[in-house]
């Protein structure tokens, strides 16, 4: 009875042992399976993250050559400006700061980030601007006083001839009655 009872025993023994090992080899599976899986589905979200950074990039390049553009065209403004060829000077000044305008609209939140010296000189072009209007005030009115003294001086000229003329030639009258 005892070679019949170890043989129940080993029965029982194996049958134990075949179902550890079926479940170490399911979870073994299960393991594997889950390794492949998050293998694969970081390899498409490191994908869709580098897409994503590559339109962002691209979407920053196409500005950045739309903002150089608007800044070539305020700078050519600016050195029409600065010589006067003009005639309209309020509406020159006026094109420019709607052209900064734009061009802030171009950097929008990517100012301080990407676009720190277009920032920067989009800041100190309001105060350039203000700067020639000041000057172009001050020539304007130069060139009022100048005229006023050329007239003034012409007037004064015009009332010196006018007294260096002897009066008494021009006498219609008798002399000395």
């Amino acid at each position: 009875m005892s070679s019949n009872r170890e043989k129940k025993l080993n029965k029982s023994d194996v049958r134990i042992g075949i179902w550890k090992f079926i479940l170490s080899f399911a979870v073994l599976s299960v393991v594997s399976f889950l390794c492949l899986l998050l293998f694969f589905k970081s390899y498409t979200i490191q994908r869709e993250g580098i897409a994503r950074e590559a339109d962002a990039y691209k979407e920053l390049m196409r500005r950045s050559d739309a903002l150089r553009d608007q800044v070539e065209n305020i700078y050519e403004n600016m050195e029409h400006y600065d010589i006067s060829k003009v005639q309209n000077d309020v509406f020159l000044r006026t094109s420019i700061m709607d052209d900064v305008a734009n061009a802030k609209n171009i950097m929008g939140k990517d100012s301080v980030d990407n676009f720190k010296h277009y920032a920067v000189l989009m800041k100190q072009i309001g105060a350039m601007l203000k700067l020639k209007g000041d000057i172009m005030e001050v020539e304007y009115k130069k060139k009022i006083v100048l005229r006023d003294l050329e007239e003034c001086i012409s007037k004064v000229d015009r009332a010196n001839n006018q007294l260096k003329k002897d009066p008494t030639r021009h006498f219609t009258g008798s002399k000395g009655k």
